[in-house]
């Protein structure tokens, strides 16, 4: 009885189909080690997506520099005055904390920084979310 089970028509149609599943499996992990080497590839990234690439390097490059001290040159422009009296200006160069000008272009730089945030992370959500899957064959051939 158990004979007859191992040769039956039902039990070679799974034993086929297991095989093609392990065939089929090999190559999806093929893929998936190629897939993982291309994502550690960053030049592919600059190729496919320039212009994400620069506003993210914009974005860090913005994030990482300190910003620009003024007391330095405050503290050298007060002892240009002291050595020469005569040849001190009358109004300050450096501008007003709280003037109209500053606030304006913070504002626009803000909203600026923020569209490039917005956009990068939205072209790395497409870029990170996950394939379609590959449409299932048809099982009754």
């Amino acid at each position: 009885m158990e004979k007859a089970l191992h040769n039956s028509p039902v039990t070679q149609a799974i034993r086929q189909r297991m095989e093609e599943v392990r065939c089929d499996l090999d190559e999806d992990v093929q893929e998936i080690v190629e897939g993982a080497r291309d994502m550690g590839a960053w030049r592919s990234y600059v190729r496919t997506y320039p212009w994400v690439c620069l506003g993210a390097a914009l974005a860090v490059g913005y994030l990482i520099v300190p910003r620009r001290s003024f007391g330095m040159q405050h503290r050298a422009q007060v002892l240009a005055e002291s050595a020469n009296p005569s040849r001190s200006p009358t109004t300050s160069h450096l501008p007003a904390k709280g003037s109209l000008p500053g606030m304006l272009l913070t504002l626009v730089g803000n909203l600026a920084m923020r569209s490039v945030s917005s956009y990068a992370l939205q072209q790395a959500d497409k870029l990170f979310s996950t394939q379609p899957a590959k449409p299932l064959q048809d099982e009754q051939r």
